[in-house]
């Protein structure tokens, strides 16, 4: 996308919760319910998601500029990538407790990889977000990490909604939500994708997915352990 089109793109999803959140607040300064504060509790909790989902998208977007230049300097250092996929896990256990979907792991011990700061991180919380997201209620998602010689081995299975061929075709565009009668109520960025597809590219890394409605989906991803200022940019996806 151009510049142009993603000020387009980013205005009007911007501008959506933006103006709920003008309207709850003014419903609050005129007192339209009353002086008690009760009746405007979820008015303010609904101004609350709203601005989670605007900081989100600011985030995801700082993200994705950030990833799609290649230039941008990595300065990777030497970090125990078994570790931080354990902690990034521990994130969402909150969210899917409260829709009882179990989180499980097996995570080889002290695999050490050269990464940026914050970018395998980032990869992985983005597939785990979306595995519990796109999930049914009572449902799973496993989180994989194994070396596999010289590269690491990433897998996010879930058991959740699912996708169309034609789905997955458009999935790691930019801005892209896919968008059905199971999918229409989940709020998303558009980006998640498109942003783990960039650091795998940068790492020269391969990425893909499985997946049929209604029996869940599976992301792929390998990864060298070793980076190197030379590494070639990827853009090795399977579908």
């Amino acid at each position: 996308m151009t510049p142009p089109d993603i000020l387009t793109v980013l205005g009007h999803d911007l501008k959506a919760p933006l103006n709920a959140v003008v309207s709850y607040l003014e419903i609050m300064q005129n007192r339209i319910m009353g002086e008690s504060l009760d009746p405007y509790m979820p008015i303010l909790e609904k101004s609350m998601v709203r601005l989670h989902q605007m900081r989100q998208l600011i985030t995801d977007v700082v993200a994705w500029s950030r990833t799609r230049d290649p230039s941008t300097p990595r300065n990777p250092t030497s970090r125990d990538i078994s570790e931080i996929a354990r902690l990034i896990l521990e994130r969402y256990w909150k969210e899917a407790l409260a829709r009882n979907i179990t989180l499980s792991a097996d995570i080889e011990d002290d695999i050490i990889m050269d990464t940026g700061a914050g970018e395998i991180d980032l990869l992985i919380g983005q597939l785990i977000d979306n595995a519990v997201k796109y999930n049914r209620e009572d449902g799973q998602v496993c989180l994989t990490l194994k070396k596999a010689g010289d590269r690491i081995a990433i897998e996010v299975a879930d058991t959740g909604i699912g996708m169309t061929g034609e789905e997955q075709s458009r999935l790691f565009h930019e801005f892209v939500r896919i968008k059905n009668e199971k999918t229409r109520d989940i709020w998303g960025t558009g980006l998640g994708l498109a942003i783990v597809k960039q650091i795998v590219g940068l790492y020269g890394g391969t990425v893909s997915v499985r997946s049929e409605p209604d029996r869940g989906t599976t992301f792929s991803i390998t990864l060298p352990l070793r980076w190197s200022a030379s590494q070639p940019v990827s853009e090795d996806i399977v579908l």
